[in-house]
């Protein structure tokens, strides 16, 4: 019993890495506002970094996985790489256009917005690809709390002071 219990647990923490890994990629390609600064700050050296990571990780563990966590993998490459591709071509077609003092601001990565804005929005974006990922965690669990009590045999129970 332990033993499918612990893999559900492994499945659950291998789709948190995922999508904490996807969500750090989609910051860096300036989709989403920097939950910490508040600006958009676009690095898309990063961001090609962060999705050859994913992409490693997924031939790595290929024939490893169950089916739901390769497609879980597999999407997030694939829309990773889409919109990569996307912000490259930007780049591309900016160049052509932008004036020199408009090509170092973008060259900064930093674009003008509200920082509330976006960092609202940034949230959003995260907490519906979080609830997305729980909902398919929970459907794999059958509807169960997935939440799991981990038992730390380093610590021990602290015991109540004697007032004297």
């Amino acid at each position: 019993m332990e033993n499918t219990d612990e893999k559900k647990l492994y499945e659950i923490q291998f789709v948190q890495l995922v999508f904490s890994l996807k969500a750090s990629a989609i910051i860096q390609l300036g989709k989403i506002a920097n939950p910490l600064t508040g600006n958009i700050e676009r690095n898309l050296n990063e961001a090609k970094y962060t999705i050859d990571m994913l992409n490693m990780l997924k031939e790595k563990t290929k024939g490893n996985l169950t089916a739901d966590e390769e497609k879980i993998i597999n999407d997030a490459v694939f829309e990773l790489q889409m919109n990569y591709i996307d912000e490259v071509k930007k780049d591309e077609e900016g160049e052509k256009e932008a004036k020199p003092e408009e090509k170092e601001s973008r060259e900064e990565g930093v674009e003008k917005q509200e920082p509330r804005k976006k960092v609202k929005e940034s949230k959003e974006h995260l907490k519906k690809e979080e609830e997305k990922a729980q909902e398919k965690v929970k459907e794999k669990l059958g509807k169960k709390k997935y939440k799991q009590k981990v038992k730390r045999p380093d610590r021990k129970k602290k015991k109540p002071r004697s007032k004297t």
